[in-house]
């Protein structure tokens, strides 16, 4: 893998565990842009670090710490890395098991500055949610 595929790998290992924080800080710019699809309580643009960590903050306390992400496909660019990624999560009101496609757009410094979520599945991803 090269240096963003590595470095995404690294960072969903520690927001699987649930170290939301050390995910934003090795993989995320200040400024990142973070759009969520679909039709949940969620869904729209997240504008910097704080925003995107406190949407990630409600994913680990829905699943009460029950969501693993694993990339399982990366293609890598000079500036872009697209992951699809194996999701599973679950909540007491159920069990999401999806696929996402992550792309990413990266600084000079290795951080991402625009962040895209795309499931093959997004109704199920949306009722999950609420």
């Amino acid at each position: 893998m090269g240096e963003k595929a590595d470095r995404l790998a690294e960072a969903m290992a520690l927001v699987s565990q649930g170290d939301v924080e050390g995910f934003g800080d090795l993989l995320l710019a200040d400024h990142v842009i973070w759009h969520w699809p679909g039709a949940s309580t969620v869904s729209g643009d997240y504008h910097g670090r704080a925003a995107v960590l406190d949407l990630l903050r409600g994913f680990h306390s829905l699943t009460q710490n029950r969501l693993n992400v694993v990339p399982i496909d990366l293609l890598e660019g000079n500036e872009h890395l697209m992951s699809f990624t194996h999701v599973t999560a679950e909540s007491d009101d159920g069990k999401l098991d999806v696929v996402m496609a992550d792309a990413m757009t990266f600084d000079d410094s290795g951080r991402v500055i625009e962040y895209w979520t795309l499931s093959n599945d997004q109704k199920a991803v949306d009722a999950f949610i609420g």
